[in-house]
């Protein structure tokens, strides 16, 4: 049996940037074993829906750290590596094929799993859904020998495939169940910007549709909806949420519920295991509740600070939620939790490119949209929610 005192369960991006800081504090050779299912190192997942999967940028220039780091380090790379059960009163992970890795401390971080279609068809040539490179090379591919692309959600991967699609030169169109594009997250008015941006640039847009059924012989043909509504496409992508993947540590004696449970310190019930990332359930301090995010900053930033924990550096996650998004040519970006907000204010022209939206409650800025606005305001997105700071009158006028 392989030992290392610190093991990732996992090789997304937490397991990148967790490595990064704990080679950066200086752990010794041999110490940390990656263990993940990847064939590939871990690697930087927001290109996979923008620049990877338009062509702009190629596979080298998305890890997060070069092979050159891992050897330097002495970091263990299991590479295809599949674990079936996590024993953790034994300290070790139980390999597929026999073999076992054990740790002193362990990192779970084995993300989340893409929903996919439940409907006659669903099997066909040409669905795709979008999660790890694999995927983004394969819709890629597929893309350049397509005409006609249905793209299955409204909210952010739906939305940011969609672009892309439709910039490669396909006819794309967007399929998504409410009456108006990520209507979870947008406020009405951005809603509507959003889809005349669309619109603007070829993108069909289906509202209110769900899917039934899948039409084709080997590969898929056409895209039926509970209207009876049926759209022609060579190309299908699912963006249907996700799950976290939790299902190797079924009898580990974790507490499960919605992913893995773990207090402020990412720690979880069982001693000397944490989880971060989007698998982890955890304990916001700011807010005072449980969440679990799926963002990709998010997994940056817990996977630091899991790694200090792990070092004994035992100190709360405190951190207000990011992220961001490009379609087409606009670049935006968001910060907090509009849960529980009881008053939201524009700033700019919700019509045009260029404005922000801010969600309050009480007296407390909690959320905040920043696009193609001036620098100051993004400073002071961040500084109004880090501080639960009132919104300050000239952005109310």
């Amino acid at each position: 049996m392989d030992n290392y005192r610190y093991v990732i369960l996992g090789g997304g991006m937490v397991a990148g940037y967790a490595a990064r800081e704990l080679a950066e504090r200086g752990i010794g050779r041999g110490e940390l074993a990656i263990v993940s299912s990847d064939d590939a190192m871990p690697y930087e997942r927001p290109p996979l829906s923008k620049g990877f999967l338009r062509g702009d940028e190629d596979e080298a220039s998305l890890f997060i750290n070069d092979r050159a780091f891992y050897e330097e380090h002495g970091v263990a790379l299991h590479l295809e590596t599949t674990v079936e059960h996590l024993d953790s009163s034994g300290r070790k992970l139980l390999l597929r094929g026999g073999g076992e890795v054990g740790f002193e401390r362990l990192l779970v971080a084995t993300g989340a799993r893409v929903r996919t279609l439940d409907a006659p068809g669903a099997g066909l040539v040409g669905i795709y859904y979008l999660r790890g490179l694999d995927d983004s090379k394969a819709i890629r591919a597929a893309a350049q020998e397509s005409r006609r692309a249905v793209v299955l959600g409204g909210s952010f991967i739906g939305m940011e495939v969609a672009a892309v699609l439709s910039q490669l030169g396909l006819e794309t169109t967007l399929a998504f169940p409410d009456d108006r594009v990520w209507k979870r997250f947008f406020t009405a008015e951005m809603s509507a910007f959003f889809e005349r941006y669309y619109e603007d640039r070829g993108v069909l847009l289906a509202r209110g549709e769900r899917a039934v059924r899948l039409h084709g012989e080997e590969r898929v043909e056409a895209v039926e909806f509970e209207s009876g509504r049926r759209l022609p496409a060579d190309l299908v992508v699912a963006g249907l949420g996700v799950t976290p993947a939790v299902e190797v540590l079924d009898g580990a004696g974790l507490a499960i519920d919605g992913g893995v449970v773990v207090n402020e310190y990412l720690e979880t019930n069982v001693p000397g295991v944490l989880a971060a990332g989007d698998v982890a359930n955890f304990f916001d301090v700011r807010s005072g509740t449980r969440r679990r995010l799926e963002h990709w900053d998010n997994a940056v930033e817990q996977g630091k600070h899991a790694a200090r924990v792990l070092l004994g550096q035992r100190e709360p996650f405190v951190h207000v939620p990011y992220f961001f998004s490009d379609v087409f040519d606009l670049s935006y970006e968001f910060w907090g939790a509009t849960e529980g907000a009881d008053e939201v204010v524009t700033a700019g022209d919700v019509r045009s490119p260029s404005f922000s939206v801010w969600w309050s409650r009480g007296d407390q800025t909690v959320a905040a949209f920043v696009m193609n606005r001036p620098d100051e305001e993004r400073a002071l997105a961040q500084e109004l929610i880090s501080g639960s700071k009132p919104l300050p009158l000239p952005l109310r006028s």
